[in-house]
Formats: structure tokens, C-alpha cells, sequence
């Protein structure tokens, strides 16, 4: 299966050369048109040790402020907990409130016996999946993503794991360009447009671009989406690291 393919590549990733360390904090803005809707943060928040293995464990928070929050209460939490050595997750975690709407879950990955499980926390309900090889979720993604050598119109594949559903997505920059941050000034960025994007854009006919600075840092400074009512944004804000020791 392709999908099989794309995650046996995958995992050929060298953990020396990651462009970020425990302590690095990005946090966002979360525009919605053109007023603040509320902050975002994606964390590399320790190494803890997953099944025998190192990892890095990933915090990724967003929440809404001011009128958007009265208007629609949104705030999540994900934790993925991504291999130091491999590259691929281990763990999972998700926890979600959308007005009156809440989810919490986790989803394990054991890949000596080739199945996901993962655990609905509201009802206790356990569903598995099949997994042939090692995978991304959707917070490991982003930081699988910044271990790479991107190139314009150059195409790389990967798989990735949500839900118990494995799914091949391709990621091809088409556009570079110098943009202006607040915490970086002038930076070179590529932007991509994964694909398949993800399924609450793609349920709104929408469509979703990342730019990623193209340098040694990849640091992911934008997030942007069109959809049939309204655009939103995330712009990186704020960059924190770790002190050295």
C-alpha cells in the first residue's frame, strides 16, 4: 500500500538533527477575519520515556478570547509523544471543548503488534486499528515536518494516524517568498498545502496553507484557512526557549 510505503521512509529520521529542543516555546495569535479570536501555543515540553523508548513529549493548547469566546467557547489540548531516535509517535492524547461539545481520547501505538488503540475517555469505549508501520499523529506532524530537507515544488509523503484511520499526506511547497514576523523580523517561508487537509476544512469547502521558515530553524509561522464562512489565521507571536544549562 502506498500509505505503507510512505511510513517505512519515514522513520529513517536522525535525531541529531532536529531543529528544536526540549524548552522551545512558539505561542500564535488566532485571528478570525480580521479581529484577535484568541492564543495558541505548541510546546516541546520534556523527554519522557514511552513503552522503553525516549521521547519527545509535544504540547499543542489553543483558546479562545474576548468576543469570540463569548460567542463560541473553544479550548484543546493535545500531547503527542514523538520517538527521539525514529521520529514516530508512541502516544497520542487529545482533550477538546467546543461549546457544547467535549471529547477526550488517547490512542496508543504498538508497532511490534501492529495496532493502534485508542480510548474514548467520555464513554470508556476502546476501538484498535491496524498498523503496519510506524506513523505520525497530528502534533508530530508538524514537527516530523521540520526535520525535513523541503524544496520548492519538490514532493515528500507520510503517513499519518488519526483516529485509528492511516492516511498518505503529501506535503509540496509552491510558493517561497520573505515575510515579516514579530519575533523573527524578515524571514525566508515556503508555504504548503497538505493534502488531504483536514477534515473540518475540507467539511467546510475549505482549504488550509502553512509557511514554514526556510532555514535551519523550520520554524512553523503561519497557519491560514479559507472556508465557506469566514478565514482564520495563526500568526507566530512569540518564540521561547529553554535557558542553557
Amino acid at each position: 500500500m502506498m500509505w505503507l510505503a510512505a511510513a517505512t521512509a519515514l522513520c529513517a529520521g536522525d535525531s541529531a538533527a532536529v531543529p528544536f529542543k526540549v524548552g522551545e516555546k512558539l505561542t500564535y495569535q488566532i485571528f478570525w477575519g480580521p479581529f484577535v479570536a484568541g492564543r495558541a501555543s505548541l510546546l516541546v515540553d520534556g523527554i519522557e520515556a514511552v513503552d522503553g523508548r525516549d521521547c519527545y513529549h509535544l504540547v499543542a493548547e489553543a483558546h479562545t478570547s474576548g468576543l469570540a469566546d463569548l460567542l463560541y467557547h473553544v479550548e484543546t489540548k493535545n500531547e503527542s509523544w514523538l520517538d527521539v531516535t525514529d521520529l514516530c509517535t508512541r502516544r497520542y492524547r487529545e482533550q477538546r471543548t467546543e461549546g457544547k461539545h467535549n471529547r477526550a481520547d488517547e490512542t496508543r501505538y504498538d508497532y511490534a503488534a501492529k495496532q493502534s488503540w485508542t480510548t474514548n475517555y467520555l464513554t470508556g469505549k476502546v476501538r484498535s486499528g491496524p498498523l503496519d508501520a510506524p506513523v505520525q499523529d497530528m502534533i508530530s506532524s508538524l514537527y516530523y515536518v521540520r526535520t525535513k530537507s523541503l524544496a520548492l515544488d519538490t514532493d515528500a509523503s507520510f503517513a499519518v494516524n488519526v483516529s485509528g484511520s492511516n492516511y498518505v499526506v503529501n506535503v509540496k511547497p509552491d510558493l517561497r517568498k520573505t515575510m515579516f514576523f514579530r519575533p523573527t523580523g524578515d524571514v525566508p517561508a515556503l508555504r504548503i498545502e497538505p493534502k488531504p487537509t483536514l477534515t473540518v476544512v475540507a467539511s467546510n469547502n475549505g482549504r488550509m496553507w502553512f509557511w514554514i521558515s526556510d532555514d535551519a530553524r523550520r520554524l512553523p509561522l503561519l497557519v491560514a484557512s479559507d472556508l465557506k464562512f469566514g478565514s482564520a489565521k495563526l500568526v507566530l507571536h512569540q518564540i521561547e526557549t529553554a535557558p542553557a544549562p
